[in-house]
Parts: structure tokens; C-alpha cells; sequence
């Protein structure tokens, strides 16, 4: 913070423009993920449950002719194996990243026009500093001062943030979702 403009990385914010300082608390979305994981699974031990039963009756259907010399290796299965491959690789790669994030708390600069910057952390202190050093800024010009903030790396793809709300189209339109 310098000549009343808040730097945050290469993005320089006005603080005459800063409309709001605030903290949200950004909670990984587990039950979006379980759901999803369980709607794979599902449908794929389905799928591979059905093949393996139209597997198995071709095989007993075809063992009434055949000579009782041939062994009949089935691959019903492999079909349930290599199905069971893909549900744990589903759950490994999909579904325990969300799992194991933490919640995050992050404080969002909102501006008068459109941009808005948000930095977050799994410990909230350093969130309500920060907050509180800014809002002291708006309400002393005179104030500067720096804090280093360390970049890390958020999918937001994780999260759930904010309200869920389907406003495009009759189909399906929920509402605000809590």
C-alpha cells in the first residue's frame, strides 16, 4: 500500500475505487464430489455387472456344445476387474483431491467497476489482519504499509463459493441453492 493504490501482485487498486473488503469462507464442495464419484461408480459396476451376466450366459450357453475336454475361461471377470480399476483410479484422481483440500479464507477487494481481487488463506488470521490493515488504510490516507502474502495455487473448480443459482432456460432452474 502506497500513495493510497493497494498493490496486489502486478494489479494496482485505487483505494478510492474499493467498494468492499470482505472475508468469505471458501468450503471444498465434498458432497459434489461424493455425488459425483458414486454416479461414476454406479454406472460403471452397472454397465460392467450387465456385461459380465450377457458374458457368463454366452459362455454357458456355448459350454452345452462344446466338448467338456475345453476349459472355458470367462471374462466376466475381467470385465468387473478392469471396471474396479477404473472406479478406484475415478476416486484417486477425481475425488480425493477435493477430499483432502482444506477450507479456505479468503478476503475479496471488490472495486467500484468489475475487478475483484481475492487472496486466501487456510489460517483466518491472516485473512482479518490483512482486512483490518486495509480498512485502517481507507479510513487513515495517510497510512502505508506492506505485507507479503505467498502465491499458492487454488482451483476453484474444488470449491464451492458462493450461492448456485441456474438462471439460463425453464429446464431444471433450481434457484439459489444452499
Amino acid at each position: 500500500m502506497t500513495r493510497r493504490i493497494l498493490w496486489i501482485g502486478t494489479a494496482a487498486y485505487p483505494l478510492a475505487t474499493v467498494a468492499r473488503v470482505s472475508i468469505t469462507v471458501i468450503v471444498p464442495d465434498v458432497l459434489g464430489a461424493v455425488k459425483r464419484f458414486l454416479r461414476f461408480a454406479g454406472t460403471v459396476l452397472g454397465i460392467a455387472l450387465v456385461l459380465a451376466a450377457l458374458v457368463s450366459l454366452a459362455d454357458s450357453s456355448h459350454s452345452a456344445f462344446r466338448s467338456s475336454s475345453g476349459s472355458s475361461d470367462s471374462g466376466s471377470g475381467w470385465i468387473v476387474a478392469v471396471s474396479l480399476i477404473l472406479v478406484v483410479f475415478y476416486f484417486l484422481f477425481a475425488t480425493l483431491p477435493v477430499l483432502l483440500q482444506h477450507r479456505l479464507h479468503a478476503l475479496t477487494i471488490d472495486t467500484a467497476g468489475p475487478p475483484t481481487a481475492l487472496l486466501a488463506w487456510k489460517d483466518p488470521e491472516h485473512a482479518y489482519e490483512l482486512q483490518a490493515r486495509i480498512t485502517h488504510a481507507i479510513e487513515n490516507p495517510q497510512t502505508e504499509f506492506q505485507q507479503f502474502v505467498s502465491n499458492v495455487l487454488v482451483d476453484l473448480r474444488h470449491y464451492q463459493f458462493g450461492d448456485n443459482v441456474n438462471i439460463y432456460g425453464g429446464h431444471g432452474n433450481t434457484g439459489v441453492i444452499k
